[in-house]
């Protein structure tokens, strides 16, 4: 009688259904991951650049308004969402309205032709109105120093890349206010 000596084996061409689950998990874990990465990374691109958009936008607005009260030569009318400013241009005076929408979210500026939209998807703004003690005033003709408070948003909250900016405008002085 021949005994074979080497133990008969039987060949493995391929994997077995427990490798096989077990390499499709894992590889279901990296991919997942992947994935929440990529998506993570990109909403908070969004972010930025949404946050970017409105700095630059508060920060035009804020600039534009600055320059008309510098050049303020009366304070016509003013409530708690806009103002009327008579402003020297150089070549005259020009009549300047400023006004928060509440219905179309938006601050905008009015001078004698045209109508400027410095700032959208407003959620809060407000003109605050100081006389030439720091008191709160109402009356056009006391105004001594215009503050400018607004909040922006944009994005969206589903999607992940809701961003807000809060614009608080240094306290500027009317020209020739004597302050």
């Amino acid at each position: 009688m021949v005994t074979d000596l080497q133990p008969s084996r039987q060949s493995s061409q391929g994997f077995t259904l427990v490798e096989l689950l077990i390499g499709a998990t894992i590889s279901g874990v990296i991919t997942l991951g992947v994935i929440t990465s990529f998506t993570f990374l990109g909403r908070n691109m969004v972010r930025i650049a949404n946050n970017s958009e409105l700095q630059s936008r508060a920060a035009i607005a804020s600039a534009t308004v600055q320059k008309d009260v510098a050049n303020t030569d009366a304070v016509v009318a003013i409530s708690s969402t806009g103002m009327t400013l008579t402003v020297n241009t150089g070549a005259g005076t020009d009549t300047i309205t400023y006004a928060y929408d509440t219905n179309s979210d938006q601050i905008s500026r009015t001078d004698s032709s045209n109508t400027y939209v410095l700032l959208r998807k407003v959620t809060a703004g407000t003109f605050t109105f100081t006389d030439s003690n720091g008191n709160t005033t109402s009356t056009a003709t006391s105004v001594k120093k215009i503050e400018l408070d607004a909040t922006t948003a944009t994005g969206g909250v589903d999607s992940g890349t809701y961003v807000t900016h809060q614009l608080v405008s240094p306290a500027m002085i009317v020209a020739g206010s004597g302050i």
